[in-house]
Parts: structure tokens; sequence; C-alpha cells
């Protein structure tokens, strides 16, 4: 299945950073859907002057949209970990090339 436009520009930026391969495609897709949501909800939000609390008969709790921003949020994090799309998860991808990079040098040195 080919990528739309805004699922391609997430793997050129990959292409860039050197860690796409098209098995990644599904994990694209997803990232994709998940920030187009993201950016709904927070649209709504933002329209609706931030409300960070709505008061019950149980007391103030986080807003609905409030809670789904979050948890949105703390998925497109552990999303962009694992495409390589933030530091920490191009590190994490990029290491296991650089420990069999290391290895065959010190392969090397002992031949």
């Amino acid at each position: 299945m080919k990528l739309n436009r805004k699922e391609q520009a997430v793997a050129d930026k990959m292409t860039a950073l050197g860690v796409y391969k098209p098995e990644f495609d599904d994990s694209i897709r997803r990232y994709v859907k998940i920030s187009e949501e993201y950016h709904t909800i927070y649209t709504s939000y933002r329209k609706a002057k931030y409300p960070f609390a709505v008061v019950g008969a149980q007391g103030a709790k986080k807003s609905p949209a409030f809670q789904a921003l979050e948890s949105l949020r703390k998925d497109l994090i552990a999303l962009e970990d694992a495409l390589g799309l933030n530091p920490r998860g191009l590190m994490k991808l990029q290491e296991e090339p650089f420990r069999a990079e290391r290895a065959t040098r010190r392969a090397d040195r002992l031949i």
C-alpha cells in the first residue's frame, strides 16, 4: 500500500536520518493517524480556551479533552522513539549498527 502525502513526509524525514525501512510503513501510518487525532482534539481544546479542569459532583478533575491530549502525546512520543524521529529513538535505532561496526573494527585489529 502506497504512503499518502503526510506519511511520505515522515518517511522522507526517516530517510534523511538514515533509519527508514519499508517495514516501518505500518508504524508510520499509525503515527500520522494519531498525530491527526491529536491536532483535531487540540484545535477544539484551544477553541474552548484550554479548559484544564471540569468541576463535577466529586470535585474538580481533568477535562476529557486534556486527558485525551495527554494520552495521545504519550503515544506519539512512543512512536517517535520507535521510528527514530527524536534523539532518543534515533540513538536506539543507530546503536546496533554502531556496535556491529565497532566489533568489526576490533576483529580487524586482531587479525
